[in-house]
């Protein structure tokens, strides 16, 4: 209620809070899953209407939800660019863009790989991959560390730092705030 939200290029923003405080509906919000009641979204300056998650991509707005929406039996490359309109359909000239924007940012991921022989830390560097193709410049997060092991929420950080640096605003939702200090 009465939220002000500001995130810059360049920076991670976490949403802190107990469970059932409101911080994913917010972020749902944002990204185009629910639409507000009241209230205004602003992008570089302008105040945008988001009423679904494609407005929101088109506002460069990319949200990874906490359970994940992949298909088991696609590969890491299927599972990216499922429901792009990407003509001519070629999966090597896909996967090659895949293996670009994982040496970018530090992503460890094989594009041929079925989602079923993944661990959950592949799968959601799946979902992460899938908004930068789709060219997200703002990245919503949902409790990413949840189901991580301690060396991969390192390796998360690292990645998300990658990021910040390329210029991404970054927001992740979290009840943990030694997460958020680090």
């Amino acid at each position: 209620k009465n939220v002000c939200l500001t995130a810059h290029r360049g920076e991670i923003l976490s949403i802190l809070g107990e469970n059932g405080s409101g911080k994913t509906t917010l972020m749902n919000m944002i990204s185009g899953i629910y639409y507000p009641d009241e209230g205004q979204i602003f992008i570089d300056g302008k105040e945008v209407m988001i009423a679904s998650p494609t407005d929101a991509f088109r506002y460069k707005i990319g949200m990874i939800h906490q359970h994940f929406k992949l298909v088991d039996v696609f590969t890491a490359t299927e599972n990216i660019v499922l429901g792009l309109n990407e003509k001519p359909y070629d999966l090597k000239k896909f996967s090659e863009k895949i293996r670009q924007i994982s040496t970018q940012y530090g992503f460890d991921i094989d594009p041929d790989k079925k989602i079923y022989d993944m661990s959950v830390s592949e799968k959601q560097t799946v979902e992460i991959i899938k908004v930068l193709y789709r060219g997200a410049d703002i990245l919503i997060l949902d409790e990413p560390t949840a189901v991580l092991t301690p060396q991969e929420t390192d390796k998360l950080f690292t990645v998300l730092r990658n990021m910040r640096d390329d210029g991404k605003a970054i927001i992740i939702i979290t009840h943990k705030m030694h997460e958020v200090e680090e």
